[in-house]
This record gives structure tokens, C-alpha cells and sequence, in this order.
């Protein structure tokens, strides 16, 4: 069952699937070589962009991305404009600080490859990592998927079978639903309102007060991704150069006398949609709705 907190995630733009997703990747990776007793033999890291990630991964910040989850930063709490720094260093310097702890050669050129030539398997957003010591012996390697809105899974949980095309994780609720006419045929049999069904399924999970305090949390982020592209002029990444629109639209409305008039709340909403857009657009921080692409 999924919780509001899985599908509302903070981020960085500008994809869920081809930037939150290989921070996570790469960071499950570094785990993982804590975990086997590995870490502190690695001496280098490889890996290869497959599939929509090597296609996109460019444009989509992908490099970028694997990049922080490898330094042991994670999406919900790096600072997007300190990351840029430290990731402009490691073109530089060719070195990389391992889950943040260790200094590794790292040759992004050399190490960190758009794989064209091999077909992606189980999904197309794949990523294959491998560690190394210093004698150039592998000491692991694994292949991850990004699967959508910041979900990822190695291949190995891609092979299992699912159970009726879902697969089940978490403590058992007591309105488990899997579409919306479940959710409201719930509400319906229970006399509920759909904020009381969720928040029973949650408190399943956490207290109630730790889902309230990260809600809080998220709807700070939101609005702060609001305020930030509402001030934030100059072009967006990319080749095309396009300008940011949302400052200059923001400056015209916010100066016009304010009234219940339709069209204009509507230029409101439209102004705050497209400043979260281009938040994202830039690499901003972002909350998936459920996804970066939806967000705005």
C-alpha cells in the first residue's frame, strides 16, 4: 500500500524517473558496498547510463544526478545550488568523495557512460554500477531500474513475479484500495470522508503526528518552490535558451487591483503552475505530484 508520503517526495527537478531516481540508484549502490564490507576497498567506480536514461540522461541532469546520490547526498535534503558546485569539481579534480566519507578517482569522461549499444532490460530507465579496488579487480556490480516518481528497484526485485500485477509491501491497513472506485467504495460502505480513509491507513504506518509534521514539511517545500520560481529570472538549462516566463507574469498580476473575477484567480493559478514548472526545469527543489513531470 502506498503511503501520501511516497507519493508526495521531495526532490530535484527536473525528472523523477531520470534524476530523483539515479540519486537514489546511486546511492543504494554506495549501501550496498557498506553493507558487503566493501567500501573501504573501493578505489573506483564505474557506470553506464542504459536505455531512456542514456537517450535523455543529458538533458534530464542524469550525469548530475548520479553523481550527488554516489557523494551520498539524497534528494529530500540536498541543496541544489552547493550540488552544482561539488559536482563542477569532480570534472575538475577527476576525484570523487564516496558516500561523502572516502576520495575515489572518478573520470565522469571515462567513468560515467551513455551505453547507446546495450539494449535496456526490464524497464527502460536501467543503470549498471560496478566498484573497484585499486588493483582494477571488480568487486561488485549490479544493475538498478528507475521505475517512476523516484520508485526504483534492482533487477533482481524486477524478476520476482508480481501477484495480481501488484506487489505488496508495508504493514497491513485497514482500507487497503488500489484504484479510486475502491477508495470511494470504502468511504461509501464506512460513511467516511477520503481524508479519513487515508489518514486510518497512515496511522497503520507512523503516529499521526509524524505524518502531520512531514505534510507540514512538504507543503513548506511546495511553497517555497512557488516563491522561488515566482523570483528566479534568466534562462532555463539547455541549449534552447528559453527565458523563465512566471517573474515577468507575476510582476504584471501581482500590480493589478484583485477581485473574485474568474479569469484572473485563474492567472493566479496559472502563474504559481508554471513558476513550479520552471523550478523544476532549472533543477530546483521540487515535491513529485506523484511525479516531477506532473508537479505545477
Amino acid at each position: 500500500m502506498l503511503s501520501v508520503l511516497d507519493l508526495f517526495r521531495i526532490g530535484i527537478g527536473p525528472s523523477s524517473s531520470h534524476t530523483v531516481g539515479p540519486i537514489r540508484i546511486a546511492g543504494r549502490f554506495v549501501d550496498s558496498l557498506k553493507y558487503r564490507g566493501l567500501f573501504d576497498a573501493t578505489a573506483r567506480i564505474r557506470v553506464r547510463l542504459r536505455g531512456s536514461l542514456a537517450f535523455t540522461g543529458q538533458g534530464h541532469g542524469t550525469p548530475r544526478a548520479t553523481l550527488l546520490g554516489l557523494m551520498g547526498m539524497e534528494p529530500e535534503t540536498l541543496d541544489p545550488d552547493s550540488a552544482d558546485d561539488k559536482v563542477a569539481r569532480v570534472y575538475v579534480d577527476h576525484v570523487l568523495g564516496l558516500g561523502g566519507v572516502r576520495e575515489v578517482d572518478f573520470n565522469p569522461d571515462r567513468d560515467l557512460l551513455f551505453d547507446y549499444d546495450t539494449p535496456a532490460g526490464l524497464h527502460p530507465n536501467e543503470m549498471w554500477l560496478a566498484a573497484y579496488d585499486g588493483n582494477g579487480k571488480r568487486l561488485r556490480q549490479q544493475t538498478y531500474y528507475s521505475t517512476g516518481g523516484g520508485f526504483i528497484a534492482s533487477k533482481a526485485q524486477l524478476q520476482k513475479p508480481a501477484v495480481g500485477d501488484i506487489v505488496m509491501t508495508g504493514p497491513a491497513v485497514p482500507y487497503p484500495f488500489t484504484c479510486c472506485d475502491e477508495l470511494l467504495d470504502f468511504c461509501k460502505k464506512n460513511n467516511l470522508a477520503v481524508h479519513h480513509v487515508i489518514y486510518a491507513n497512515e496511522d497503520a504506518v507512523r503516529p499521526r503526528a509524524t505524518t502531520d509534521a512531514a505534510l507540514d514539511h512538504i507543503m513548506e517545500v511546495m511553497m517555497a518552490c512557488i516563491d522561488r520560481g515566482l523570483n528566479s529570472g534568466g534562462l532555463l538549462p539547455g541549449s534552447l535558451k528559453v527565458k523563465r516566463r512566471a517573474p515577468g507574469i507575476w510582476q504584471k498580476i501581482r500590480g493589478a487591483p484583485l477581485s473574485n473575477e474568474r479569469e484572473q484567480l485563474f492567472d493566479w493559478l496559472n502563474v504559481y503552475a508554471m513558476a513550479v514548472n520552471e523550478e523544476n526545469a532549472a533543477g530546483g527543489r521540487i515535491v513529485t505530484a506523484p511525479t516531477n513531470g506532473a508537479a505545477g
